[in-house]
Order: C-alpha cells, then sequence, then structure tokens
C-alpha cells in the first residue's frame, strides 16, 4: 500500500474519531483510550491487516519487541500480520498523543529505519499523531520524516453509520 491510499485511510479514521468519539477528547480520557478508538477505525478500513495496540512482540517466535538499543518498545497502535517481521508485513506504526509534543518523533523515525542492532523490524510507515485541538500528523518512511500536515475533521466522510 502507498502513503497516499494509506493517508487516506488514517484520516478516514481520524474523522471518524472525531464524529463517533467526541466525548472522549471532551473528557480528557487517557491516550490508551483514544488509541484504542482510532485503531477501532482503522482496522474497519483495513481488513487484510491485524490493528492491535501496545503490542510488544516480534517474529514467528513472538519476542519481546525492542529498539535497536535492545529497550523494550510497544508502539501504541501497529497496522501488521502478526508474527512476521519482513517490512512488507508491517505497514504501520502510530504514536498518539493528545497534545503536540516532539518526544515520540526519534522513536517512531527508528521504527521505520532498516532493522539494527536488537531492533529485528521495520514499518513500511511511522506516524506520530496529536489529537487536540485538531490533529496533527508526522509521518515517516525509511527512518527519515516524510511529511507533516494538520487534518481538520470532516464528519461527511462518516455519513454512513456503517462508516
Amino acid at each position: 500500500m502507498d502513503h497516499t491510499e494509506l493517508k487516506e485511510h488514517v484520516l478516514y479514521a481520524l474523522d471518524m474519531l472525531y464524529a463517533r468519539d467526541a466525548g472522549l477528547l471532551e473528557q480528557d480520557v487517557g491516550e490508551w483510550s483514544i488509541a484504542h478508538r482510532l485503531a477501532v477505525y482503522l482496522e474497519q478500513r483495513l481488513p487484510s491487516w491485524n490493528v492491535d495496540c501496545e503490542y510488544n512482540r516480534q517474529g514467528p517466535e513472538q519476542d519481546k519487541k525492542k529498539s535497536t538499543g535492545g529497550a523494550a518498545v510497544r508502539p501504541d497502535i501497529i497496522v501488521h500480520h502478526r508474527g512476521r517481521v519482513e517490512r512488507e508485513h508491517n505497514l504501520l506504526a502510530v504514536e498518539l498523543k493528545k497534545a503536540e509534543a516532539a518526544s515520540d518523533r526519534p522513536k517512531t523515525r527508528e521504527y521505520t529505519a532498516a532493522p539494527n542492532g536488537d531492533r529485528k523490524f521495520q514499518y513500511q510507515y511511522g506516524l506520530v499523531v496529536s489529537v487536540v485541538p485538531v490533529p496533527q500528523l508526522t509521518w515517516f518512511a525509511n527512518g527519515v520524516q516524510i511529511s507533516y500536515q494538520g487534518h481538520e475533521p470532516d464528519d461527511r466522510r462518516c455519513a454512513s453509520p456503517t462508516g
């Protein structure tokens, strides 16, 4: 899947989040609750992929997922085929923050870089998304930032009850 197609799926999922779960943002709930709802909407758009939250395993032996330096990692949301470490089976790693922060950019960049050290996986794309007040998206591929955009949620995408 190319970046343009994936970005459309992500923007749709964000629109669904704002249309159907705005109360979570207004109530200042934890990021895990928001990430879960975003993952639900991504899963609806990407039925041939597994969409998991806080997934910390890699490969057929289900080893702990580690950074290059050996620290345990678990992206907020991943879109992948479970049990596979090859790049073509790891589509997207998402780090979500309620407010814009640069703190997740280095690790998300690393998720998209070629395997190195203790890190045996590589995602095709990485995304840092902040959701308040409006979504800000920073995209990565091959270990570099490829785009940054703000997104004004559009509930017209969400007119159908089935999404």
